[in-house]
């Protein structure tokens, strides 16, 4: 579901050349001798990364960024010129950062810390990636390569990379939380195009076949590797979970049309639901996770759930790039 470690974002510097995406230019000139492991920072790391929540970051300098002539920068204008060259990016930064402060709540209300192990283990990816920066840009050490490449300080940037590792350690134990403690259906689905596709499955299905088989057979859906299983599906509005809830357990129903195609489903079970603290469901969830990790369509509903539980308003940032 997460992305695997990001390089970290660099600037051109005097004297420092970074090789940080495929547009980046070859080293200017190299700051001489071999990088020196994690540099100054791996001790730093190993002392800061803890089970418990790392202290807040304050990278707000304020709205205005500079001035030109007397006349102040805002951070609108740098804001609305990214909007323009990258539309989808700061978009998706600004959803990075509403999923993490979700995911700081529902992590307080189930009483969850970071799982000390698997966030230390994210934050060594995310030094092992920018040591490799470092040693292509030719820096002494990472810290130099931070400072002067990346202009971070290297105590702002352990803080940074603990946080990310802290909420995306929780991200799959809250999602499944969640899932375990709402009432959902287990199912499967059989999805094809046109009427004539459709009429095929439902005379199959009515003589009696597996609906598995069927799915494997005639779906064009990815679950059909799977016999047509699908994640678990809450209520919502869409036409998937309303077929779903209104279908009994062991029958099946459809077809109804999902976009472009026409689609079928069995419900297979009514799951018994799971709600407490982490102390009471932990465990539970963890060997739900261990039989089955968190799937695309399982995220996307928690997330328009948490997004509605929330209220989310990002309104404001959309009035600042206008």
């Amino acid at each position: 579901m997460q992305p695997a470690p990001a390089e970290v974002a660099t600037r051109p510097v005097e004297g420092v050349g970074v090789h940080g995406s495929d547009s980046a230019a070859e080293p200017t000139a190299e700051v001489g001798g071999p990088v020196a492991g994690a540099g100054e920072v791996a001790p730093r790391v190993a002392a800061g990364v803890s089970a418990g929540w790392p202290d807040e970051v304050d990278l707000d300098e304020g709205a205005i960024l500079g001035s030109v002539g007397g006349r102040a920068i805002g951070v609108g204008a740098l804001f609305f010129k990214l909007a323009m060259r990258e539309p989808g990016l700061l978009r998706g930064l600004l959803d990075d950062v509403v999923l993490a402060r979700i995911l700081v709540l529902e992590a307080g209300a189930l009483g969850l810390e970071p799982p000390a192990e698997a966030v230390q283990r994210r934050v060594n990816g995310r030094l092992k990636t920018a040591e490799e920066q470092a040693r292509r840009a030719g820096a002494p050490n990472l810290d130099v390569f931070l400072r002067a490449g990346v202009g971070l300080e290297p105590e702002t940037y352990l803080r940074v990379i603990n946080e990310d590792a802290a909420t995306d350690s929780l991200a799959p134990l809250c999602v499944r939380a969640w899932l375990l403690a709402s009432d959902r259906r287990e199912a499967r689905a059989i999805v094809v195009e046109g009427q004539s596709a459709a009429d095929v499955v439902m005379a199959r299905l009515a003589r009696g076949e597996a609906f598995d088989s069927v799915a494997r057979e005639l779906s064009i859906d990815a679950s059909k590797e799977d016999g047509g299983r699908i994640p678990p599906l809450v209520r919502a509005e869409s036409s998937m979970a309303r077929m779903a809830f209104a279908t009994e357990v062991g029958s099946w129903a459809g077809p109804v049309r999902e976009r472009d195609t026409l689609m079928f489903l069995k419900v297979e079970a009514k799951p018994a639901i799971l709600q407490g603290t982490w102390a009471e469901v932990g465990s539970a969830v963890e060997a739900s996770l261990e039989e089955r990790p968190v799937e695309d369509p399982e995220f996307w509903q928690w997330k328009e759930a948490m997004t509605r539980r929330y209220d989310v308003d990002i309104q404001p940032f959309l009035d600042l790039i206008r």
